[in-house]
């Protein structure tokens, strides 16, 4: 199962769509493929194809196992080192632990977060995120691993997750190893907008 995702940079915004990969990447535009591992994999695309779910099909894995991937702006084509790390290290595992309080209220369930790792890695060859979180939800356990990686112009999230902690590391190892991230050459300045004309010397002369 092969799926292409071409992202777009018009403006500052961006746009996704379905590639061929016979054609050239734009410039300014990023191609990242995504690919399962062999098995048996159900999967499941966005409308607007912001998002990818694959989900091994019962009996085809050892246990449960989903992998997502999820398509955005980056906030930045660069991240600073620093900023990266302290994101990793405080400000995703906060979001997370929000995420579960949220979860609880809504849904009535007692819902733990446990962050066992969260560091700045290089992923791909970009600058990157990989987490290690377990959710437990009343007595159910989910093992996640969480890779952000940013690609120039577009974030990509890659969330796998299982209630097989070995098996959701291995997921993630599978898929990353797959996936394909091409860009296209770096667009070119705007050329600046010539200088209007001045009066004609016959016209300066009459004045």
């Amino acid at each position: 199962i092969v799926s292409g995702h071409s992202v777009a940079q018009n403006g500052g915004d961006i746009s996704i769509g379905p590639t061929n990969p016979a054609v050239p990447v734009k410039p300014g535009d990023v191609r990242v493929g995504t690919r399962a591992p062999p098995g048996d994999w159900d999967v499941q695309v966005a409308p607007n194809r912001s998002q990818r779910v694959y989900k091994c099909k019962p009996l085809a894995c050892p246990d449960a196992e989903t992998v997502s991937f999820t398509f955005s702006k980056s906030p930045t084509a660069k991240p600073n080192p620093k900023a990266l790390e302290k994101y990793a290290a405080v400000e995703l595992p906060k979001t997370m632990r929000a995420l579960a309080a949220a979860r609880t209220v809504m849904q009535d369930v007692p819902q733990q977060i446990e962050t066992l790792s969260s560091k700045a890695a290089t992923v791909k060859g970009y600058p990157a995120v990989v987490n290690e979180t377990k959710f437990t939800y009343g007595k159910t356990v989910n093992y996640y691993q969480i890779t952000i990686i940013f690609a120039g112009p577009v974030m990509i999230r890659m969330h796998s997750w299982s209630p097989d902690r070995e098996l959701s590391k291995k997921t993630s190892d599978a898929f990353l190893e797959l996936m394909q991230i091409t860009e296209g050459p770096p667009l070119q300045p705007r050329a600046s907008p010539a200088p209007a004309p001045g009066p004609s010397p016959a016209a300066t002369k009459s004045l």
